[in-house]
């Protein structure tokens, strides 16, 4: 099961989004769609905040009252970091302000069929990627983590391994290959021979750096400069829908 949420002031907007949805079924084997529709932001925010819903992927319209979508979306991201977050808007100008809560996609009013369609497609992957795990034994106690809380992954001495989650810290044996081959190749990136990073944490990219949101530094080694930069502008591309 699928929990969709759509925010938006205009009913018509959101019973013709809802019907694109539930249209889109069909198209994906084994899954079903609940969708809840809410036409305030101030209104799902009560709901979420109070814990009495969760939503995996939310339609979030940009243009509404009293909170607009990226207000509405600053004050998700307090309680909800991995809820993806679609951009539906009939403007195009809020790309950079919009940045700082890491939406998944824009979609551009009047919504199209076809183009919900494949955006809901590449939601649905990324939940599934959100439910990937990361899987280690630590003496006599075996450990499963959400790879999407994981930060960095170093190695040091080259059989001990050092995973920084968002709330944690562990050690543990093994190599950099065996890890690298559990994650996801679209948001994990070998930056050095020792040293894979969480894409969805990266703050800032240099020519020979990258900065993540907990301010750590990690280098980039020459022969990764490229694959790294490529990597990096691809997994924006995807944020952003090109």
């Amino acid at each position: 099961m699928i929990r969709i949420c759509i925010c938006d002031d205009e009913q018509l907007h959101s019973s013709k989004l809802e019907k694109i949805i539930m249209d889109s079924a069909g198209l994906y084997q084994n899954i079903e769609f609940d969708i809840d529709i809410y036409e305030s932001g101030k209104s799902l925010l009560k709901a979420l905040n109070a814990r009495s819903e969760e939503y995996q992927i939310l339609f979030l319209d940009i243009e509404m009252g009293i909170l607009n979508g990226i207000e509405v979306a600053r004050e998700i991201r307090k309680i909800d970091k991995n809820m993806i977050i679609i951009y539906v808007t009939s403007y195009d100008n809020y790309t950079m302000e919009s940045f700082e809560v890491s939406p998944f996609r824009y979609i551009l009013k009047p919504i199209q069929d076809e183009h919900i369609s494949k955006v809901l497609l590449h939601a649905i992957d990324e939940v599934r990627r959100n439910n990937q795990y990361l899987f280690f034994k630590t003496q006599n106690l075996n450990y499963q983590i959400k790879s999407e809380t994981i930060l960095s992954i170093s190695s040091e001495k080259g059989r001990i391994i050092h995973v920084v989650t968002v709330a944690d810290e562990f050690s543990f044996y093994g190599t950099i290959k065996e890890i690298e081959e559990m994650l996801d190749p679209l948001s994990f990136i070998k930056v050095n021979q020792g040293t894979i990073l969480n894409l969805n944490y990266v703050h800032i990219v240099s020519g020979t750096d990258i900065i993540l949101s907990n301010k750590e530094n990690f280098a980039i080694s020459r022969g990764q400069k490229k694959v790294v930069k490529d990597a990096y502008n691809n997994f924006i591309k995807r944020r952003i829908g090109f």
